[in-house]
C-alpha cells in the first residue's frame, strides 16, 4: 500500500506576532473612541449646525451621520473606520475557515444547511464590512439618497450577520461548549437581542420624525443609532474569546510530512520506518 502524506508547516523563524487581546482592542477601540471624540467636540462646539432636523423640530442628540459627517470630525472617523476595515476584514475570512473546520462537530442532518450557513455567513459580513467603509467617506451632507441606502443595507446586514454567527457559534460545538465559549455565546445573544430592539425603535422614532415631526423623536432615533453603533462593535469584540488563544504571525516556514502507513517523512526529507 502506498503511504499517504499529508503536509503541514512548521514555523522556524518569527518577526511579527500580535496576540488577539491587542488584536481585538484596537480594533474595536478605533471606532469606539473616534465616534466618542466626534460627539463630544461636535456637540460642545458645533451643536446648532448637527442638531438641524428636516422637520426644524428642537434637537438634542445629534445622529452619528450628523456628528461624523462635519469637519474636521470627519478626517478623524475616516481615518479610524480605514483603520478599522482592514481587520474586520480578516476577521470575516477567519470566522469563515474556522467554522469549516468545525463542521465535524455539527450534528449530520444539519451539515448541508450548515456549508450554505458558513458561506452566507462571510457574504453577509462582507457587505456589511463594505457598508460600513461607504457610509463612512460618502456623508449624508454630500450625497444623503446614497448615504441613507448604504446606511440601511449596512443595518440590515449587521443584524443578519449578528443572528447567523450566533446561530453557527452555537451548531459547531454540537451543545458542548467551554466556560469561555459560554461567556461568548452570552454576550452574542445578549448584543443580538439589544440590536434587534435598538433597531425596531430606530425605524419607529423615524417614522414618527418624518411623518408626524415629534419633538423628541429624532433625539431618540439618534440614541437607537447610537446603541446600534456601539453594540455592533460589542459583539465583534466577541471575537477576542473565540480566539484568546490565538495570534497573527509573520514568519518563515518549513514544510513537514507526517503519517503515513509505516513511514514517517521527517523535516529533513528523510525517510524513516515506523516500527509497531
Amino acid at each position: 500500500m502506498v503511504a499517504k502524506i499529508k503536509k503541514r508547516w512548521v514555523v522556524e523563524e518569527t518577526f511579527m506576532k500580535i496576540s488577539m487581546w491587542p488584536f481585538a482592542l484596537v480594533t474595536v477601540a478605533l471606532p469606539a473612541i473616534s465616534l466618542a471624540v466626534c460627539f463630544i467636540t461636535a456637540y460642545l462646539f458645533r451643536f446648532d449646525e448637527v442638531n438641524e432636523t428636516m422637520c426644524n423640530v428642537r434637537n438634542f442628540v445629534p445622529s452619528i451621520s450628523a456628528v461624523t459627517g462635519i469637519t474636521p470630525q470627519a478626517y478623524l472617523w475616516r481615518t479610524c473606520i480605514a483603520l478599522h476595515s482592514a481587520p474586520r476584514f480578516a476577521l470575516s475570512l477567519i470566522h469563515y475557515n474556522y467554522y469549516v473546520s468545525r463542521i465535524l462537530y455539527v450534528q449530520p442532518h444539519r451539515q448541508s444547511i450548515y456549508k450554505f450557513l458558513i458561506k452566507t455567513n462571510f457574504w453577509i459580513n462582507f457587505i456589511e464590512n463594505s457598508c460600513l467603509v461607504l457610509v463612512a467617506y460618502i456623508t449624508n451632507r454630500e450625497n444623503y439618497p446614497v448615504h441613507e441606502k448604504i446606511f440601511i443595507v449596512f443595518m440590515v446586514t449587521s443584524v443578519c450577520y449578528m443572528l447567523l454567527n450566533t446561530i453557527l457559534f452555537n451548531w459547531s460545538r454540537n451543545g458542548v461548549f467551554t466556560e469561555t465559549e459560554k461567556v461568548s455565546y452570552w454576550w452574542k445573544k445578549a448584543m443580538f437581542v439589544s440590536i434587534s430592539i435598538a433597531t425596531a425603535g430606530l425605524l419607529f422614532f423615524f417614522y414618527l420624525h418624518r411623518i408626524h415631526c415629534v419633538v423628541g423623536a429624532f433625539s431618540m432615533f439618534s440614541v437607537c443609532e447610537y446603541v446600534i453603533g456601539y453594540t455592533n462593535m460589542a459583539y465583534n469584540f466577541t471575537a477576542y474569546l473565540d480566539f484568546k488563544h490565538h495570534s497573527f504571525l509573520f514568519a518563515a516556514q518549513a514544510g513537514e510530512s507526517h503519517i503515513t502507513n509505516g513511514v514517517l517523512v521527517t523535516n529533513n526529507n528523510i525517510k524513516k520506518t515506523k516500527h509497531h
